[in-house]
């Protein structure tokens, strides 16, 4: 079997794993509803998929109706109150222009010597509305332009339809054009033919007799363990008898050499806010009381200039509208320092299908003998 070949077994294992898991985890949530399952729920009935040539491609309809259900989930998941919880609803109807557009995430995952090229997008990708027109995208991701190998993914928006029963054409697959459904197929149900029970003789072979197994001889218990010798222990008072034993075998003669016992040195307390702490444990620090939603802890935390600029209760207020930042705090996070006082930090949202990154630029100045966030 060629390289290729196995290149394209392997692909397509993977592949069929992920969707058996898709469907493990949405049928097993089906006993107990739960926004994410009813997110799940919606996602499934929207998104459609097809082979191409070396190629995957699946796309997902985003209907205005998984706004309520996805903000749920996160909530559950984030620890949000209501009014987080509403802003971030707003922020995904914003985001995915659920008001204004027919939203699209297309993934292509190339498994092919060749990469995926389906550039220009919008010519390759259209929507057919009901009535057979064609309508090119308004707005889509760029990196949908490049010639994909591997994963890539992007979001691609068409104009607001007023009815849901258009599809999706795709060129670019190596094949001819490939159409993509969201709307539900009513499948009729089959009729029912009225059918005679059927008489089956099944004809029994003869019972044999049961042969008695030989009884069998008792084994005799294997022989006691036989009892180790036991090591005798070796008694060392302390390590400077064990010095004196070693000296003494060396020098027989020679007196013992008395070592006098290091004294312990009185350990230092090290203030969290003195300048022995490192700017990034500070900084670590300020951002998980932002993880924790504690704003009076992050106003204390910073700068002189800083308190001058903003009071403690408009510093509240931006801390709380910042959801998507402070979420990401709560998974995950990476600080990149850029020079001596300056770091970016980047979070990463991972929410059902896919991840958002999120970055933020703080300020760490000294003051006196400690490290300060500038804000």
């Amino acid at each position: 079997m060629s390289c290729l070949q196995n290149r394209i077994l392997t692909s397509m294992k993977y592949t069929l794993l992920a969707v058996i898991l898709m469907a493990g985890n949405f049928f097993c949530s089906e006993v107990h509803a739960t926004p994410a399952s009813d997110t799940i729920t919606i996602l499934e009935r929207n998104t459609s998929a097809h082979w191409g040539l070396d190629c995957f491609v699946w796309i997902v309809h985003y209907p205005p109706e998984i706004a309520s259900s996805w903000a749920e989930a996160e909530a559950l998941r984030s620890s949000m109150n209501d009014s987080e919880r509403e802003r971030f609803r707003k922020n995904f109807v914003s985001e995915l222009k659920l008001d204004t557009s027919e939203t699209f995430l297309v993934s292509i995952y190339s498994f092919g010597a060749r990469p995926v090229n389906i550039s220009p997008v919008d010519e390759n990708i259209t929507l057919i509305a009901s009535n057979g027109t064609r309508i090119k995208p308004v707005k889509y991701d760029s990196s949908l332009d490049y010639p994909s190998s591997g994963i890539v993914q992007g979001l691609i928006f068409f104009p607001k339809q007023g009815r849901n029963d258009y599809v999706i054409a795709f060129n670019g697959m190596g094949l001819d054009e490939r159409i993509f459904s969201f709307a539900p197929q009513e499948v009729p149900e089959p009729p029912k033919q009225e059918t005679k029970p059927e008489v089956v003789v099944v004809n029994l072979p003869k019972k044999q007799p049961v042969k008695k197994p030989a009884p069998k001889k008792p084994t005799p218990p294997p022989p006691p363990p036989i009892p180790q010798k036991p090591i005798p222990p070796l008694f060392v008072e302390s390590s400077q008898d064990m010095n004196d034993f070693v000296h003494s075998l060396k020098n027989p003669k020679a007196p013992p050499v008395k070592t006098e016992s290091a004294q312990p040195q009185p350990s230092r307390q090290l203030n969290t806010e003195s300048s022995y702490v490192s700017r990034e444990s500070v900084l670590r620090k300020f951002l998980q009381l932002w993880a924790d939603n504690n704003p009076d802890g992050m106003y204390d935390m910073l700068s002189e200039s800083s308190r001058k600029n903003i009071s403690r209760l408009n510093f509240g207020r931006a801390v709380a509208k910042d959801t998507s930042f402070r979420n990401g705090l709560k998974s995950e996070y990476k600080i990149d320092w850029i020079g001596e006082e300056r770091a970016k930090v980047i979070t990463t949202n991972k929410t059902l299908v896919f991840k958002s990154v999120t970055s933020r630029t703080f300020g760490v100045t000294r003051e006196g003998s400690s490290w300060r966030i500038v804000w």
